[in-house]
């Protein structure tokens, strides 16, 4: 958990530098509203945001430094085809998707998503695979016509 914590106070710390350094200034506006300068709310709440992610990148970094553990720690093999098989998963659909019509596409889609996930009575998986596609497909064809 330390290292989670440590990673997202860096990204964190990160994002509100960029929002100090270059959107607040450049993109903050001009004028005044209640005799305040707009840029001012929006400084504030970015300081505040480095401020606190700052504080639990040290204090994740301490956790992690008594722990005598790495802030970076790689996957396993396994761990990592886990995290990485559902963007390729969309990756083939979208190539898919753009070769053929979504009709055609959107049953297999949502079959094979069920059938990854542990779906087995064909009986169940063949209507939820194709009553979403031929809703598509009257909606498109005929209602918009």
């Amino acid at each position: 958990m330390a290292r989670m914590d440590f990673w997202s106070g860096a990204a964190v710390s990160a994002l509100a530098l960029t929002l100090i350094i270059w959107v607040i200034p450049t993109y903050g506006g001009s004028g005044a509203a209640f005799g305040l300068p707009p840029q001012l709310l929006a400084s504030l709440g970015a300081w505040l945001m480095l401020i606190c992610a700052a504080a639990l990148s040290v204090a994740s970094a301490v956790k992690l430094w008594r722990a005598g553990e790495s802030p970076i720690h790689l996957p396993s093999a396994s761990h990592l085809w886990h995290m990485l098989w559902p963007f390729l998963y969309v990756l083939v659909f979208i190539f898919l998707v753009d070769r053929f019509p979504l009709t055609w596409i959107a049953p297999l889609l949502i079959g094979a998503l069920l059938m990854i996930l542990g779906e087995r009575r064909w009986y169940l998986v063949l209507p939820v695979a194709i009553v979403p596609a031929l809703g598509l497909y009257v909606l498109t064809a005929h209602l918009m016509r």
